[in-house]
């Protein structure tokens, strides 16, 4: 997983996230008060609340930009929540708070209650702080768990066939799977670019170089802004094969391009290394 690379999309889904809590707290009468120390005009008010509401939206956006839709709408409920958290927090502490208003004298109960210390005050406020503390190891755990798509890894081949561009990547890193007949199969994933799909027909994908138009491999399937396909990996393969991607054009035109696949799959070659000295050692 590439954590260092989604770094800057966390932080700047917390830092819009926050920001929209401020514009939307602005547009409360109450908050407003509190965090400016005066009253807002009913248009700034209004201004605040469409804007704390846009923001919301550009987190969520970049989130599942950044993430894809299932695991960036997750994360993007669990940046909001420690934003939220965040200015419930920080509230009491804001510097320019009005004053405490004076309250009306109550009258006394028959029975006393007990009256609330310095000392209990402080110790619910580090009680509710660890708690706000420990709510955010647990997300960044659990964040640190999560798997980047394959498509927005920093491994991930960027490239160009004919006249369009590509991002290609295998599904998984690891070792290739073994199947049936003991024929190991690996899953990788493709990406045109937006305006390039409207041209293209079909891709497909092999090792080694196709022979002809009817052996140009197995097709990818899915949608067309995230194909995948699983290939099956010859015994020969080695840090030198290549895998050809071959593009048809709406307009019937063929392309192709050859990718290393110690590029692509680097464990992979290992993996058919370590067979073929297993093998050897019997």
């Amino acid at each position: 997983m590439s954590i260092p690379l989604q770094t800057g999309a966390h932080l700047g889904i917390l830092a819009v996230s926050c920001a929209g809590f401020f514009a939307l707290a602005l547009a409360t009468e109450r908050h407003a008060e509190h965090l400016l120390g005066r009253l807002l005009a009913t248009r700034w008010r209004m201004l605040a609340r469409i804007a704390g509401w846009l923001l919301l939206a550009v987190s969520l956006v970049w989130a599942v930009d950044a993430l894809g839709t299932g695991i960036g709408i997750a994360l993007w409920l669990g940046w909001l929540s420690i934003a939220a958290l965040a200015w419930v927090f920080m509230f009491p502490w804001w510097p320019w708070q009005p004053p405490l208003r004076e309250q009306p004298m109550r009258k006394a109960k028959a029975q006393p209650e007990e009256a609330v210390t310095p000392q209990k005050t402080r110790t619910r406020r580090v009680i509710a702080t660890g708690l706000l503390v420990l709510t955010m190891v647990g997300f960044l755990l659990a964040l640190a768990r999560v798997e980047v798509p394959p498509l927005k890894r920093t491994d991930a081949i960027q490239g160009t066939v004919g006249p369009w561009s590509f991002t290609f990547a295998e599904a998984n890193r690891g070792a290739p799977e073994v199947v049936e007949m003991d024929v190991p199969m690996k899953e990788y994933q493709l990406r045109f670019c937006e305006t390039c799909d409207s041209d293209i027909r079909q891709a497909y994908l092999k090792v080694s170089k196709p022979r002809s138009a009817r052996a140009l491999g197995m097709a990818f399937m899915g949608q067309i802004w995230k194909r995948h396909v699983e290939i099956p990996l010859p015994s020969t393969t080695q840090h030198d094969s290549e895998l050809w991607l071959t593009v048809v054009g709406k307009d019937g035109a063929i392309h192709q391009t050859a990718l290393r696949m110690h590029h692509v799959s680097p464990a992979t070659v290992v993996w058919f290394d370590e067979q073929r000295e297993a093998h050897a050692s019997h």
